[in-house]
């Protein structure tokens, strides 16, 4: 495996902090907090979100820490996966945010910083790798170490969601490992946000269990929030041969049935 932080472990890690920047600044424009008058309440609740979004985002890159100049890190391969997922996910909550803050006259990218085919280029990557069981496997037992023991008070629930989460990841193993990735990533988004996710909410715990006085419930609160709004959803089930077919025949069917109203029947 290769090491050190000119490895595209090291080159990944560069690609979630540009990605977290770029999170930043999207978030720097969301509106500020409305009052809790009727019809306000839900647009609290999206600002409250992308925040969270961010904090988790801050968390993981606390917790990772900053590629060493001397390249001395002990990053290998496995890592450029898992920073792969996470910047997969970053990503995702830019454009989230930037549609919450309405920042943006011109329509962004559907992967911001990434033309939709590059970001679908790093979802097959990832999931190419994912499907050697060596690689698969790894990355499980480093979310597990990273998620640690089951924490106290507020914090055991958002423990359990995650864990609950990692656990699918084994529910589902065999319909990732040693798949055709010409199949799996049609729907490889999904095991890639879930590991993505993942790591992140395990930054979010790590932070609350460390921190003290008024943040540690606030940190709590924040990682409950984070894990209910991602890592409640079944296990990420792969795509199938039948599947992609489906997929192609349901694009030609409402391609060729033009504008509204202008339907194939006579």
């Amino acid at each position: 495996m290769t090491t050190g932080s000119d490895s595209p472990a090291g080159q990944e890690r560069t690609a979630v902090q540009a990605a977290v920047a770029r999170l930043e600044a999207a978030a720097a424009g969301l509106p500020p907090v409305p009052d809790g008058r009727p019809g306000h309440v839900s647009l609290s609740e999206e600002v409250c979100d992308r925040l969270i979004d961010l904090a988790a985002a801050r968390a993981w890159l606390r917790v990772t820490g900053p590629a060493s100049p001397d390249g001395a890190d002990d990053i290998d391969d496995i890592d450029d996966v898992m920073h792969g997922c996470v910047r997969w996910a970053v990503q995702e909550d830019v454009v989230r945010s930037r549609s919450a803050a309405m920042a943006a006259e011109a329509t962004p990218p559907v992967r911001e910083g990434q033309p939709v085919d590059s970001a679908h280029r790093l979802v097959t990557h990832l999931i190419t790798s994912l499907a050697d069981a060596a690689y698969y496997d790894e990355v499980c037992a480093r979310l597990r170490t990273a998620l640690g023991p089951r924490l106290d008070g507020r914090a055991a629930a958002a423990w359990d969601i995650a864990d609950e989460a990692l656990r699918g990841l084994g529910a589902t193993r065999d319909e990732w490992v040693d798949a055709d990735p010409a199949f799996t990533a049609a729907g490889g988004w999904v095991l890639v946000d879930r590991i993505g996710r993942l790591q992140l909410a395990a930054a979010l715990l790590a932070e609350a269990a460390a921190l003290s006085g008024e943040e540690g419930p606030l940190c709590t609160n924040a990682t409950r929030r984070y894990t209910w709004n991602w890592l409640r959803q079944p296990p990420p089930e792969a795509a199938t041969d039948i599947h992609v077919q489906r997929t192609g025949e349901l694009v030609g069917w409402i391609r060729s049935a033009g504008p509204a109203g202008q339907g194939s029947a006579a």
